[in-house]
């Protein structure tokens, strides 16, 4: 009886793996790569935009050993391409001030303006992006407050923003710079290639808000008391706040160029990413003052 089983269950075995299809061999084709458009805008200075391509998933892969190497890194900028912005009848040309980075010192910056995006690069591809450039929001009180102890300390953040009567979507944006050292340290050097670490992005809809204020208390545990913290207050659009809704989903941005894709709201025809125009309220502190 014993060896009856055991003969029942080698037929069944060798039945369940003669009636398994055969692999089948998928030929998947490569995704053609798209530039992703980031942009940002520096009050009364400067407008830049960053240019990088997607990666292929099926070209990458973290779980075999790949690593996105400085070389691999910089193959996926985009460089030498012919990038403008239109506004008023008028089209500056940036300038690429670094591999991937273009810049304009002479664009003016105009609330309730419409600004055009046009990118083309020696390769023949093109995109464009239009936004407006919404009314700036101030900060109507911004204090830091560091509670210092024998391990380092902590660092929080209360503000106050005066809230305008149309519905209206807030990103804040928290950055400390590579090195601790504050000497030379300007505003423009916040947003220089390496020179800084974005540590925290905070999203407000003012849908809750029913005085007309929005206030709150920001733990900032990415900061030491020694550090020098930048803030910035941007009035941003729906579609951008959906944005940036979506991407803080994903792990991080290495998770966007890499793995599968993930559905992002996007103003660019032609490319990924968003072309922002957001007029950011900057406020500079040392730490080392509270």
């Amino acid at each position: 009886m014993k060896y009856t089983a055991l003969l029942y269950t080698i037929l069944f075995l060798v039945l369940l793996n003669a009636c398994r299809p055969d692999s089948l061999e998928i030929d998947l084709p490569e995704a053609p790569a798209q530039i992703v458009v980031f942009s940002q805008v520096i009050p009364d200075e400067l407008m830049t935009v960053s240019l990088m391509r997607t990666l292929d998933a099926l070209q990458f892969s973290e779980s075999e050993g790949d690593s996105l190497s400085q070389d691999i890194f910089n193959n996926l900028l985009v460089t030498d391409a012919t990038v403008t912005v239109s506004y008023r009848a008028v089209t500056d040309t940036l300038f690429e001030v670094g591999a991937g980075f273009y810049a304009s010192i002479s664009t003016p910056q105009f609330t309730n303006e419409a600004y055009t995006l046009k990118v083309v690069t020696p390769e023949g591809e093109s995109l464009t992006a239009t936004n407006q450039m919404l009314p700036i929001v101030s900060f109507k009180s911004i204090q830091p407050e560091v509670i210092r102890d024998s391990i380092g300390g902590q660092v929080k953040i209360s503000f106050e923003i005066a809230d305008t009567p149309e519905k209206n979507w807030y990103m804040l944006n928290f950055y400390k710079p590579q090195e601790a050292d504050l000497s030379g340290i300007d505003l423009n050097s916040f947003f220089g290639a390496n020179s800084n670490v974005l540590v925290r992005t905070e999203l407000l809809n003012d849908a809750t808000i029913t005085d007309g204020t929005f206030t709150g208390i920001i733990d900032l545990p990415e900061l030491s008391p020694s550090d020098s913290l930048l803030v910035s207050l941007s009035n941003i659009s729906e579609s951008y706040y959906q944005f940036l809704e979506v991407r803080e989903n994903a792990d991080n941005f290495l998770t966007e160029i890499t793995k599968e894709p993930l559905s992002l709201p996007t103003n660019v025809e032609g490319g990924l990413g968003f072309f922002n125009t957001h007029f950011p309220d900057l406020h500079l502190f040392d730490l080392n003052e509270f």
